[in-house]
């Protein structure tokens, strides 16, 4: 348009030129739509990965939290044989005091027993001595 309202009169050769920058914004547009159409697969792809990648961490997470229940209910089993473990210790300290006592009291026992068999031996070898001739 004119500076005074009217519109411009193109004709002839003039036309030409519009029509080749027409045809090259076109080439420009499919460049566009083909660089478009590449973005969106990209970007399928890109989510598709990315899901994958939130349902690993997902898994990863449960089993983390499978491992640590696993790892307290091992520390409980541990305890407790641990525990065992004291009492049976305990009980075999006992056991070997109890044998020691026990050896101590029947080799006492042996001994005066050989005693009393020396002593009446000895007795019966003076008596014999004295008694026998």
């Amino acid at each position: 348009m004119t500076a005074d309202g009217g519109a411009y009169q193109r004709g002839g050769s003039d036309d030409v030129v519009p029509i080749q920058r027409l045809e090259d914004v076109e080439q420009q547009l499919i460049g566009l739509k083909t660089e478009f159409t590449r973005m969106a697969a990209e970007n399928v792809t890109a989510n598709t990965k990315l899901r994958l990648l939130e349902e690993n961490d997902h898994r990863h997470d449960e089993n983390i939290k499978q491992i640590k229940e696993s790892t307290i209910k091992m520390e409980i089993q541990f305890s407790a044989i641990m525990a065992k473990f004291d009492s049976l210790e305990t009980k075999i300290f006992s056991l070997l005091q109890q044998a020691n006592k026990d050896s101590g009291t029947e080799r006492k026992m042996w001994l005066d027993f050989v005693k009393y068999i020396i002593g009446i031996t000895i007795g019966v070898i003076v008596a014999n001595q004295f008694i026998g001739r």
